[in-house]
């Protein structure tokens, strides 16, 4: 009878731990998840920031808006991974701050716009 208890007690131990590191790990990987997914919305919202300062930087030294992303990549240095990153820069007028928006290509449509 003893022996009966003492073989429960370690099992009931085993399977505390084994949960107990289960847990852990889940815990582990939804930190993971949620680290990649900041760190994604971040470089998203640095390219359309980029998109943004390099408009305004042209804004002021030349007295106008840029028409289009090529005068900004060839004029400003604008850069950025075109592969990853879909920008969509809508020209409204000289004076007037064109729309920028920055999609992600690795993300369903719904959630890669900023």
């Amino acid at each position: 009878m003893k022996e009966k208890i003492i073989y429960n007690l370690k099992m009931v131990i085993i399977l505390s731990g084994a949960v107990l590191f289960i847990a852990v790990m889940v815990w582990f990987l939804v930190g993971l998840e949620r680290t990649r997914v900041s760190t994604n919305d971040q470089r998203l919202r640095n390219v359309r920031q980029s998109v943004v300062n390099g408009a305004v930087l042209c804004y002021s030294v030349e007295g106008v808006y840029p028409e289009s992303l090529d005068y900004l990549k060839e004029n400003y240095g604008l850069e950025y991974d075109e592969n990853r990153y879909l920008v969509h820069y809508k020209y409204v007028s000289a004076d007037i701050r064109p729309s920028i928006m920055v999609y992600d290509n690795d993300k369903p449509t719904e959630q890669g716009a900023v």
